[in-house]
C-alpha cells in the first residue's frame, strides 16, 4: 500500500522526506514484481523506517505504533508518573500533605489550614487536595518526585543524578504503597498506548523482621546448611502466614487493576490487553536476616501463585550494606534458586561505574550473580568491562542464554553512562540476549518507546534489529509454559504450530503456555503493523 500525501501543505524539507519515503516504497514494489525479497512486508517496513530515520518526530510515531513484546525491568512504584501520585494523594480522606522542606508527600501535621493559592515553595505543609489545584505546586512536586529539570545542587545533598533518583522513592512512598491496583492499571494503560504485549512489574509484597516472629538467631554463614537452618527457624515460627498475606496483596492488586479498567465487561479498556505478571522485589540494604526472610517470602509466593513469576533484588548496589553483603546475598539466591527451580531469577548486578564505588566492587558482581546465584537474567550489567576476565564471562552469558535487561535512560541519568561507554553494543556483538526496558519510567520521565528510539539513534539499529529485541523480550520473559519457537534464532516454531497458529494442534499447544500465547499475539500484531507499508 502506497500512502499518498498532499505536498502542497508541506514545507520543502517535508516534501523531500515524503518523496524519499514514497520512492523507497516504489522501489520495493518493483522488487516485488521482479521476485526479489525486497517485496516482503518486513523489507517494505524496513525501507520506510530507513527513509524516516533522520526525522525524530516520524520515528517516534513509527516506534510508538510498532509492536513491542515486553518490558521486563520496571519497578511498579517508580513507573508511575508524579502527576498520577498527585491526583491520588489529593483525596481529602487520606489527609496527605506536601512538605516543601522534605520535598515529599507526607501525612499532614495537625492543623494544616486550607490554602486558596499555595505555592509549595515555603516551609509550610500544603494539603495535597489544595496542591493538586495549583499548577505551581504540581510543577514543584513533579520536579521533586522525578528527574524532571534536575540540576546538581550540593546544598540539598543531591550532587548527582544518582542521589536525586534514589531519593525520589521515599518522597512518594506515602501514596505509592497504598495504590498498587491503581499503579498496575496506570502501567497497563501506558503500555497499551505503545502496543506493548506484556509487562513484568517488580513489587514488594511484604516486609519481614525475624525477631517479630520470635526468630532471634543470626545467620551463621552462607553455607547451604546455615541457610537451611535459618529457613527452618522461620517456618517453625509461623512464616506461612506472611506468605498468605503477601499472596493476598498480589492477587487483590491485580484484580483491582482489572476491575478499574473494566476487564471482563462489555467495554474493557485497551489496558486489559496487556498481560501483567509480578516479580517479587526484595531489598538489598537490610540486615542479612531480614533480607533472607524477604527473599524467602517472594520465592514462596512465586512458587505457588500464577500471577508471580519470579524474584528480583533492588536498591542501590553501591550502598555499604549492599556491598558488604553482596557475596552472601548471591549465596542466598543460589540456595533458593536450587530449591525453587521453576521460579525465574533476575538480579540487578553491575549497576556501578567509576566514581560510584571502588574498582574492586566492580570486578565480580555480575560473575557471582551468574556463577553463584544462577540468574536467568541480569538487570543493567553496565560495568561488565570492569569484571575480571570479562571476555570469558560475556562468552558464558551468550552460551548459556543469560539475558541482560538494558536500561539506556536510567544508566545515563544515574551513572552518566551513555553512547560508546555503554556495553549494549558489546552484548549485541557477542550474542548475549538483550532486551530494552524502562527501569523507572515515571521517575525518569520516559517510556519504553523512547528506549527503542535511543537504541536506533545511538547504535544505528535497524527495524529488523529492533523487532528482534521485541521478540527476544518475550522469549526471555518468565511467563509460564513453553516458547512458541523451537529455534528462536531462525524463528522456527514448535512442531505443533508449524502449519499455522490456527490449527487444532497449535491451539492445544497454546492453551497450555502463557508464553506462547503472548508470542502469537506479538506475531499477529507485527503482521498487521507491517501490512501498512
Amino acid at each position: 500500500m502506497i500512502r499518498i500525501y498532499s505536498v502542497f501543505t508541506l514545507t520543502k524539507k517535508e516534501q523531500m522526506m515524503r518523496i524519499t519515503s514514497i520512492m523507497a516504497v516504489l522501489a520495493l514494489g518493483l522488487g516485488a514484481c521482479t521476485g526479489t525479497p525486497y517485496g516482503s512486508p518486513e523489507s517494505r517496513t524496513s525501507a520506510h523506517f530507513e527513509a524516516i530515520r533522520d526525522d525524530r518526530t516520524l520515528t517516534r510515531a513509527f516506534l510508538q505504533e510498532m509492536p513491542k513484546g515486553a518490558d521486563l525491568h520496571t519497578h511498579l512504584s517508580g513507573a508511575v508518573y508524579a502527576e498520577a501520585y498527585i491526583r491520588w494523594a489529593a483525596d481529602p480522606d487520606l489527609q496527605l500533605c506536601y512538605d516543601p522542606g522534605a520535598r515529599s508527600i507526607v501525612q499532614c501535621a495537625t492543623h494544616v489550614p486550607p490554602m486558596a493559592k499555595p505555592d509549595c515553595k515555603s516551609a509550610t505543609q500544603v494539603r495535597m487536595s489544595d496542591a493538586a489545584q495549583s499548577d505551581a505546586c504540581i510543577a514543584a512536586i513533579t520536579d521533586n518526585l522525578s528527574m524532571r529539570n534536575f540540576q546538581p545542587n550540593p546544598l540539598w545533598d543531591e550532587r548527582s543524578g544518582h542521589d536525586q533518583f534514589f531519593s525520589t522513592f521515599a518522597r512518594f512512598g506515602a501514596i505509592s504503597g497504598e495504590r498498587k491496583a491503581e499503579s498496575l492499571a496506570w502501567l497497563a494503560r501506558n503500555a497499551a498506548l505503545q502496543n506493548v504485549v506484556y509487562v513484568e512489574p517488580m513489587m514488594t509484597l511484604g516486609w519481614v523482621n525475624p525477631p517479630t516472629l520470635g526468630v532471634t538467631q543470626k545467620l551463621a554463614g552462607g553455607s547451604d546448611k546455615d541457610l537451611a537452618a535459618f529457613e527452618k527457624a522461620l517456618l517453625d515460627h509461623g512464616f506461612g502466614k506472611l506468605v498468605d498475606q503477601g499472596a493476598k496483596v498480589l492477587n487483590d492488586a491485580m484484580a483491582g487493576a482489572r476491575e478499574q479498567m473494566g476487564c471482563g465487561t462489555a467495554s474493557p479498556e485497551p489496558g486489559c490487553t496487556v498481560t501483567l505478571r509480578q516479580l517479587g522485589q526484595s531489598i538489598r540494604t537490610q540486615p542479612p536476616e531480614n533480607t533472607f526472610a524477604q527473599v524467602m517470602l517472594h520465592y514462596m509466593i512465586a512458587e505457588r501463585e500464577k500471577l508471580s513469576v519470579g524474584v528480583n533484588f533492588v536498591a542501590p548496589e553501591d550502598y555499604h550494606v549492599a556491598l558488604r553483603d553482596y557475596s552472601l546475598h548471591m549465596k542466598i539466591f543460589g540456595y533458593f534458586k536450587r530449591k525453587y527451580e521453576t521460579v525465574g531469577l533476575s538480579l540487578h548486578a553491575g549497576e556501578l561505574w567509576l566514581g560510584v564505588t571502588e574498582l574492586k566492587d566492580m570486578t565480580f558482581h555480575i560473575r557471582e550473580a551468574v556463577e553463584i546465584a544462577g540468574v536467568d537474567r541480569i538487570g543493567h550489567g553496565v560495568d561488565i568491562g570492569f569484571e575480571k576476565d570479562s571476555g570469558a564471562l560475556i562468552e558464558r552469558m551468550a552460551k548459556d542464554g543469560i539475558a541482560v535487561e538494558i536500561n539506556l535512560s536510567s544508566n545515563e541519568q544515574i551513572l552518566g553512562v551513555a553512547g560508546k561507554d555503554h556495553p549494549f553494543p558489546t552484548y549485541l556483538k557477542a550474542g548475549v540476549p538483550v532486551m530494552l526496558s524502562t527501569d523507572d519510567e515515571g521517575v525518569e520521565r520516559i517510556d519504553l518507546t523512547s528506549q527503542y528510539q535511543l537504541a536506533s539513534e545511538r547504535y544505528g539499529l535497524s527495524y529488523v534489529a529492533l523487532k528482534t529485541l521485541s521478540r527476544q523480550s518475550l522469549e526471555k520473559s518468565f511467563l509460564s509454559g513453553k516458547s512458541l519457537w523451537h529455534d528462536f534464532r531462525t524463528l522456527l516454531p514448535v512442531a505443533a504450530c508449524g502449519k499455522g497458529f490456527a490449527t487444532s494442534a497449535c491451539k492445544a499447544f497454546l492453551h497450555d503456555s502463557d508464553k506462547a500465547r503472548a508470542q502469537v499475539e506479538l506475531e499477529t500484531r507485527i503482521k498487521a503493523f507491517e501490512a501498512q507499508w
